[in-house]
């Protein structure tokens, strides 16, 4: 005689939010076999671990102590106020969950969701509005041979061998993960310098992937780019850089690119992301590479790009809309003087949201103006909201709108928009870095350091991971390290910035004579070249001069300065908060007075 084992986990729920257990079990199996989650052996433990906790009954057990103890083995001194290990990889999960459901669940009949803010999942039926996204995953796509340029003699032993690696795991993905097919076969790469041959596939593709790899010393830069077969229109263009002997940057941009084909968009937020005219298309993606690259230096230069794209092709909304978001970004890293920023700004805002009210960037574009300018946060926030409704995978209105809570003081908030952009793109440095400074704004300098070293393993060469790291060790008060850090950030090419916090720096050390310097370098920068107050408030301050750091201060609302509102949030002025003036100041941009010392998420 049989005996059968009664499973404790039945007994206990048999239903949870109208799911039956036996259900829920069955798709938890049908996860943790899956390809998304099959070698990640923390999540899949992770994701096992509330799962069978809910259906125990004990819901009330997943708290971030406990998940660090059973779940990643931390002692019983973990404290998750420093050690964010939870909070981490919850956002890998969510990220797991939906690219499973995305791809290999699309059709499962139950879902489980990890909602943001709680490790309490959530079971629920899919809805029959959740089905195929309108862009089929069976589509056909041809990887053309990729150009080569500016190879250099010591960049690799045989860059064509190199690139026809590249291209085979940029087809290894897109099969794998995307069901594409790939009907192309690979042809000799050609020669640094020369073109690419156009493609002579007998059978016709949808779309074309396109390429080109610029070979360095220590490495390889990869520019892809994705045509519509049917008129040769540019719907996708990415760029990535890394090793030769590790081309995981390659998987990652990959699987970005599936991503980005399967997800669901409609035609109103998709038109007029392309151009028209060659010409214009052509300044749109080379400001979009300059623009990737996250530095203050490359932003400066999408400048160029965005303009030529403009005044080519008047009507083409993505290109105002990134036309404002780089004057707004070089505007705050103080690159460009209000006064020569603002009025383009504004107009480029304008200009895109007028052109296609339903453009996310534009969205976002406007809300920034709305805000930073012109100081009506609540307009501002409505416009940020409105990017996320027309395009919740798309993480810039994530990151936009969580920046724009931190500067009115909604810091949980903030880092939790930023948190969901990581989700969405967890690669992507700027996003990272903004997470960084998060965590320093909320007084949690340990986690600022962590996050700000985990971007500068990330890309070496990026600098401002250096940037973030000397403002969270100056926060400390460990100005030693936060000057070596800010030292090693000088590659950022935004000078003003950097002699703002060197000599707070060097005057919160002691160091007063060479808080001075710094002051008087920043006199002499000012006689050709934009300055902003706030670098000279912050070394005044530093200095313990409040009367001269509130006069600069007053400069900068006086000309409305646009890093005002960002950098009123760091550690620089702790020391005027309690100032009448300081308060006065901040009502006057419309900002409430913070709490940062108990602002933490």
């Amino acid at each position: 005689m049989t005996s059968t084992v009664v499973n404790p986990i039945e007994e206990t729920a048999t239903v949870l939010h109208g799911v039956p257990s036996a259900e829920i079990r069955a798709e938890l199996d049908l996860i943790l076999r899956s390809r998304a989650f099959i070698q990640s052996h923390r999540i899949r433990r992770f994701l096992q671990f509330v799962v069978e906790e809910s259906l125990l009954g004990q819901p009330h057990r997943l708290k971030e102590y406990l998940i660090g103890l059973e779940v990643f083995d931390r002692r019983e001194a973990f404290d998750p106020r420093v050690d964010s290990i939870v909070r981490v990889e919850a956002r890998r999960l969510r990220y797991k969950l939906e690219e499973y459901y995305r791809l290999e669940g699309r059709e499962d009949s139950v879902r489980i969701v990890l909602r943001k803010g709680s490790y309490v999942p959530i079971f629920e039926y899919r809805s029959s509005g959740n089905g195929a996204s309108p862009m089929a995953p069976r589509r056909s796509v041809e990887i053309s041979p990729f150009s080569i340029i500016n190879a250099m003699p010591n960049a690799a032993p045989d860059t064509g061998s190199a690139a026809e690696e590249i291209q085979r795991r940029l087809a290894h993905v897109l099969i794998k993960e995307g069901y594409f097919q790939i009907v192309a076969q690979f042809q000799p790469n050609p020669a640094p310098g020369e073109t690419a041959p156009v493609s002579n596939s007998a059978s016709p593709t949808d779309y074309v992937l396109e390429g080109s790899i610029e070979f360095h010393d220590d490495g390889f830069r990869l520019l892809l780019q994705l045509l519509q077969s049917v008129d040769r229109s540019y719907i996708w263009s990415e760029t990535t850089a890394g090793r030769l002997q590790d081309l995981a940057c390659v998987d990652h941009l990959a699987q970005r690119l599936v991503r980005d084909l399967t997800a669901p968009a409609s035609e109103a937020v998709n038109a007029r992301r392309q151009p028209d005219r060659t010409e214009s298309g052509d300044a749109y993606l080379q400001g979009r590479y300059h623009w990737k690259l996250a530095t203050p230096d490359s932003i400066r230069n999408s400048i160029a790009f965005f303009t030529t794209a403009v005044e080519a092709d008047p009507n083409y909304g993505a290109a105002w809309a990134a036309l404002s978001e780089a004057l707004l970004v070089s505007s705050v890293f103080g690159l460009l003087p209000p006064v020569e920023t603002h009025p383009r700004m504004k107009e480029a805002a304008v200009r895109a949201t007028s052109l296609n009210p339903s453009l996310p960037e534009a969205r976002v574009a406007l809300g920034a103006v709305l805000s930073l300018l012109d100081w009506d946060w609540a307009a501002g926030e409505e416009e940020m909201q409105k990017s996320i409704q027309l395009d919740k995978s798309d993480p810039v209105g994530h990151i936009a709108y969580g920046i724009q809570l931190a500067c009115r003081g909604e810091q949980a908030a903030a880092i939790a928009e930023v948190e969901r952009a990581l989700e969405l793109d967890p690669a992507s440095l700027f996003p990272n870095f903004v997470l960084g400074w998060l965590y320093g704004v909320c007084r949690r300098f340990d986690e600022a350091i962590g996050q700000h070293l985990l971007v500068s393993r990330l890309a070496t060469d990026y600098g401002l991971p250096h940037l973030g790291l000397g403002m969270a060790c100056a926060g400390k008060g460990q100005f030693a390290d936060a000057i070596a850090h800010l030292t090693n950030a000088t590659q950022m090419k935004c000078g003003s910035l950097l002699h703002g916090q060197m000599g707070y720096c060097y005057a919160r050390s002691g160091r007063r004579e060479e808080a001075l310097r710094e002051i008087g370098i920043l006199n002499t920068r000012s006689e050709s070249s934009y300055v902003s107050p706030m670098s000279f408030a912050a070394i005044y301050s530093g200095l313990g001069e409040e009367d001269e750091a509130l006069r600069y201060l007053d400069r900068a609302v006086e000309i409305r300065d646009t890093s005002l509102h960002l950098r009123l949030l760091s550690t620089e002025f702790d020391n005027l908060r309690n100032h009448p003036r300081f308060q006065e100041l901040r009502r006057q941009i419309g900002l409430p007075q913070a709490d940062y010392a108990h602002s933490g998420a």
